[in-house]
């Protein structure tokens, strides 16, 4: 299963912000989607909830947590401003909200009350929480204050990860649409960070507290990073390389994206309880399929029909809505002679934040 598959699983609507939405539509999904290509589609049924990264309600964001390097150690150097202004309550009432609707053996339980702004560039504020595991969350407020989207990351996750990068968007995205970079770079060596462009030059990107950073991609630079990737550097006292992370471009979604998978999914949940799912839906879009399933967790098949264009849906009985917590079901397109030709795992919005938490 590709990233794009993935990616379309999880990606739409924000099921905490309304009555019933469709999980793939999910803000959440850009952090939620590398967790899930962490495990292969055959891993899925076994794998127990672990626990997984939350991710923000306002805006879309991309949320990088690999592709980095690591290299050398020491004590941190650098003399970073401090900062200290509490978090205003949206921001607040953000980064609660990445608990929202999850079961109380996952949850967060970020120390919003504490909740303070950990580096600025006077239009864009980054906000810090605390969690008891010596992870965190932030979240970057833009011109007026917006909220951009909170994310976690644990306190194992800080260990493996030496730049945490957020990127919040909205869209539509244009060549000259305002790209923020914040994070946190978590090697104590570093003393400065950079941004290098596709065109190879560099801008300083200046710490916060405690090497949090937020930083306004200048207006002449809009167009390369929406156009190609580029880095965040983090360098020692001496200048040398001691953590990157590559960031993609800041661009639109593919708008065919969910035709080109093979079968693309999209749950209906209740933002109250995202342990249950309350419903199936979207098309088979694999050559030759003749027929559809859906296997529950349990072992138990109803076959699922589909119409012209290869959409469907279905309603999960009420018995049964939580079954998908635990475990995810699989739905199986077959073609005329009974051959498996797809498949695509089907989940609570719990189950996924689960992996990594």
């Amino acid at each position: 299963m590709n990233r794009t598959s993935i990616d379309e699983l999880v990606r739409r609507a924000d099921p905490a912000a309304g009555v019933s939405e469709a999980w793939s539509r999910s803000d959440r999904a850009r952090t939620t989607v590398v967790a899930i290509l962490a495990r292969p589609v055959e891993d899925l049924r076994s794998a127990g909830a672990s626990r997984l990264t939350g991710a923000g309600r306002r805006g879309r964001f991309v949320a990088l947590i690999a592709a980095f390097v690591v290299a050398g150690a020491g004590a941190a150097t650098a003399g970073a401003l401090l900062f200290g202004k509490p978090a205003p309550p949206p921001v607040r009432r953000d980064i609660a909200g990445v608990d929202a609707g999850l079961p109380a053996d996952i949850r967060l339980n970020p120390d919003v009350a504490s909740a303070k702004s950990v580096a600025s560039t006077g239009s864009s504020t980054l906000y810090h929480a605390v969690l008891k595991d010596g992870g965190y969350c932030t979240e970057i407020t833009t011109a007026g204050d917006v909220g951009r989207g909170a994310t976690c990351v644990t306190g194992p996750e800080v260990v493996s990860r030496p730049i945490d990068v957020a990127v919040p968007f909205n869209d539509p995205i244009l060549p000259d649409s305002p790209v923020t970079v914040g994070g946190r770079v978590n090697v104590g060596a570093a003393s400065t960070l950079a941004i290098r462009y596709a065109d190879g030059t560099e801008d300083q990107v200046p710490f916060g507290d405690d090497r949090f950073f937020v930083f306004d991609v200048p207006g002449p630079k809009l167009a390369m990073v929406h156009a190609a990737a580029f880095e965040l550097i983090a360098r020692d006292g001496e200048g040398a390389v001691v953590a990157s992370a590559s960031v993609p471009a800041v661009a639109p979604d593919d708008p065919n994206a969910d035709s080109r998978q093979p079968i693309f999914v999209s749950t209906i949940s209740n933002g109250g309880d995202l342990t249950q799912v309350l419903g199936v839906e979207g098309t088979v879009n694999v050559a030759g399929a003749q027929r559809l399933e859906f296997d529950y967790p349990d072992g138990t098949t109803v076959t699922v029909p589909f119409g012209a264009g290869g959409t469907y849906r279905f309603d999960i009985p009420k018995a049964r809505q939580g079954d998908l917590y635990a475990s995810p079901g699989m739905l199986i397109a077959f073609d005329g002679q009974g051959h498996q030709v797809a498949t695509a795992p089907v989940a609570a919005v719990a189950y996924w934040e689960g992996l990594q938490r």
